[in-house]
């Protein structure tokens, strides 16, 4: 739903630290052979890389601008503050900071190498970090599709308290396309943000979508969605992030709009070595248009806990979690709660191929009882989705994914009228530029 922040870029920025610090390193050493100062400022030098070293890298800025105010020549502070600037993503600062010691005419013509290499890092890790203020992604997809069970209905039409249903209620097939259009806005604030003793990236990231399903006979049950989505986001250093996302979808089925969900979806993401935990809560209302869905009207709230893995002995990635959910409604008789809980695994089987496996369990519990059976409501539904895709990276279909899935939902519940079996087999073809 929401786009999160891209955090490669940063990652790899972050990974080069050591290559930093070594050319630091050799520079306060060069210097240093050339220079002497006091006990004094070499004991706040001193504390000042320990405050860097150990996460605090503001407190270090402070501390060696106080000792440079004293000793402004004393360039092996300098070159530790254009490296602290660095790690505090504030570049425009580093490269002062460095130029200064590259301008000095005593610094020696070794050091020169190492600073000028240093500037050069940074001006492509600025590049990479924050780019343009303004960017734009696009992108599109059509695809195929088969429902085995289009309306969701059961197989069978005698019930057993001796109610039948018509036939439009039953399981019914049918074929269908998919079209789906997105463009998406990222602003970045060119200078860092502090988060306490962390530098973040702040970005506000704007979307509209549209996504439309039409199906061959069942023109009752087409579907067409547009998305309007904004919001901002926070990419920590340390591989944190977070994202305030609000939205708006206005839903269509057949010939009639069948309304507006507007939803709120605060999200945090820790960073754990090679895994992510992400938690978010999400509150949304739901506003029918259609009368004889008034009673629909309400709101949804949950609150999801998930843990996403890489493993470094194979090119697999593996995902778990749980949301709980309750949604309240005008008519009590389709108010619910519950939970679900998922898994996921994919895997890099071939260059720029994927194959992928989801299963989710959800269970709801419906608050008050159904009309005509005088019974609540209780589901059990099984999501099994299994998949393959690959990503062309030459000739004509260069950038082009192409992904096939197929899905098994099966729903059983204490009303058989809402037991069903479904499996959606599709074809997708997309492209992001």
């Amino acid at each position: 739903m929401n786009p999160s922040i891209k955090s490669a870029a940063i990652q790899r920025s972050f990974q080069q630290f050591a290559t930093v610090l070594a050319i630091a390193a050799a520079c306060s050493s060069a210097v240093l052979a050339a220079e002497s100062g006091a006990a004094s400022a070499n004991d706040q030098y001193k504390q000042a890389l320990y405050l860097r070293e150990t996460g605090q890298p503001y407190a270090a800025i402070e501390s060696l601008e106080a000792l440079l105010a004293s000793s402004p020549t004393l360039n092996r502070a300098r070159l530790e503050l254009a490296v602290a600037y660095y790690r505090t993503l504030d570049y425009a600062n580093a490269r002062q900071q460095a130029q200064k010691v590259l301008n000095d005419p005593k610094t020696p013509e070794s050091v020169r190498l190492s600073v000028a290499s240093f500037l050069k890092q940074l001006e492509l890790e600025e590049a990479t970090v924050f780019g343009k203020p303004h960017r734009w992604d696009f992108n599109v997809s059509a695809g195929l599709l088969h429902d085995s069970n289009v309306n969701a209905g059961p197989d069978n039409a005698l019930l057993p308290n001796g109610l039948t249903l018509s036939d439009a209620s039953l399981k019914r097939a049918d074929t269908g396309v998919t079209v789906n259009m997105g463009a998406t806005h990222t602003w970045t604030r060119a200078t860092p943000v502090r988060l306490g003793d962390s530098p973040a990236r702040f970005s506000w990231v704007t979307q509209a979508n549209a996504y439309q399903k039409t199906y061959a006979e069942a023109n009752q049950h087409n579907l067409t969605v547009m998305t309007l989505a904004t919001g901002p986001a926070l990419q920590l250093a340390s591989g944190h992030r977070g994202n305030l996302n609000v939205q708006a979808d206005y839903l269509r089925l057949g010939s009639d709009w069948l309304g507006m969900f507007s939803t709120i979806t605060p999200s945090f993401t820790w960073k754990l070595g090679r895994g992510e935990l992400t938690a978010d809560v999400q509150w949304s209302r739901h506003a029918f248009q259609r009368s004889a869905d008034q009673g629909r009207n309400g709101e949804y709230r949950a609150a999801s806990l998930s843990y996403g893995h890489v493993l470094s002995q194979m090119p697999l990635t593996y995902q778990v979690g749980i949301t709980g959910f309750q949604e309240s409604t005008q008519d009590w008789q389709f108010g619910n709660r519950g939970h679900e809980l998922f898994a996921g695994l994919r895997y890099r089987a071939w260059e720029g191929g994927d194959l992928f496996l989801r299963e989710a369990y959800r269970q709801s519990r419906y608050v008050d009882e159904t009309p005509t059976f005088d019974v609540r409501r209780r589901d059990n539904e099984l999501r099994s989705e299994i998949g393959a895709s690959h990503r062309f990276s030459s000739g004509l279909m260069d950038k082009w994914q192409l992904a096939c899935t197929v899905s098994h939902t099966h729903n059983g519940s204490n009303i058989a009228m809402y037991e069903f079996d479904r499996t959606v087999t599709s074809i997708t073809l997309g492209k992001e530029f």
